[in-house]
């Protein structure tokens, strides 16, 4: 509240002011939202090792396998707007065109839902310090009562190995989103080889 008196009371804003107030209302309202502890767990997925950054209230991550017998990993808090699952992909033979084949692998993949969409069509997102990763999101347009709203799939090149996550959400504001993407940025196998 004071800093909203400032503002109300100095009526002779430069510059720097606008800035130190701007700054001290993105610190208030942002803080939180960074003070969460983060804690490394690890999980095996079919031979190989993946730890990940997760926050440390989060409960357990749940192994699952498909009917294949191919492993995947929920993760996500419950009694929340979202859940998102993480699979490790086969690995991508070396010279290869890695992220123009995670791209057309993904579009491929996310068409049929993409033309039933709000979107109309797969619009793909870059991701990473290295952009190594890219994802798509897709709106639901006939949400019913129960279901989420958003549904977003993705891939990240972590070496030659490619680990995939899906998430669905109701978060309107990315915040979901967000938590997810920095989750799979944190992600290590051990012993992934070198990109290049």
């Amino acid at each position: 509240m004071a800093i909203l008196e400032a503002i109300h009371n100095d009526k002779a804003e430069t510059p720097m002011k606008t800035f130190e107030i701007v700054l001290a209302i993105i610190v208030l309202m942002c803080g939180p939202a960074v003070a969460a502890e983060l804690e490394e767990r690890a999980v095996q997925a079919d031979g190989e090792r993946i730890s990940l950054s997760v926050p440390k209230e989060w409960p357990a991550i749940e192994g699952h396998r498909t009917p294949a017998g191919k492993s995947y990993f929920q993760l996500g808090p419950a009694d929340t707007n979202f859940s998102f699952q993480v699979y490790l992909n086969e690995a991508l033979p070396r010279g290869t065109n890695a992220e123009k084949r995670l791209e057309r692998s993904l579009e491929a993949s996310l068409k049929p839902l993409a033309e039933k969409s709000v979107e109309g069509k797969v619009e793909l997102v870059r991701f990473g310090s290295e952009k190594e990763g890219v994802y798509a999101r897709i709106t639901d347009r006939a949400q019913k009562l129960g279901e989420y709203l958003y549904y977003t799939r993705g891939f990240r090149l972590i070496g030659i190995n490619v680990l995939g996550f899906e998430l669905v959400s109701n978060d309107k504001d990315f915040l979901a989103l967000s938590n997810t993407l920095a989750v799979i940025e944190s992600a290590k196998i051990a012993g992934a080889k070198d990109k290049k």
